[in-house]
């Protein structure tokens, strides 16, 4: 599955993230470690809700509902910031620890994913 490199913004700091696009996820989810890199407060939020991970783990979400930015970059090299409201984060450290960029944020934001036999992915905004 293709990777992005995130450039997020939190309340408090900013971080370089590398994020993968997974279209069989229906959410967005931050990891627990690059939540807890921004600053973001895990810990004592309470789980609004559980998934199920590789070979069925199940994961709770925590939904984080101050906002933090997002920022992209386009084939010239130009940032482009993308605002969400609200983000979904894994309440566990354990396990693999990988930002997921769902299909929400897909929907959401305009985009469509790319992928060809080469290896190379890339999203498009419409």
């Amino acid at each position: 599955m293709p990777n992005v490199l995130l450039a997020v913004l939190g309340p408090r700091t900013y971080s370089q993230i590398l994020a993968l696009v997974d279209t069989g996820s229906e959410e967005t989810i931050l990891s627990y470690k690059d939540a807890t890199l921004l600053q973001l407060g895990v810990s004592g939020m309470p789980i609004i809700k559980n998934i199920y991970g590789i070979g069925g783990e199940v994961i709770g979400l925590c939904e984080y509902k101050k906002a933090i930015n997002i920022f992209l970059k386009d084939t010239e090299g130009k940032s482009f910031k993308i605002h969400l409201d609200k983000v979904y984060i894994s309440s566990s450290s354990q396990g693999t620890n990988i930002t997921i960029i769902g299909m929400d944020f897909l929907k959401e934001n305009g985009f469509s994913l790319f992928y060809n036999p080469i290896g190379e992915a890339y999203l498009e905004k419409k």
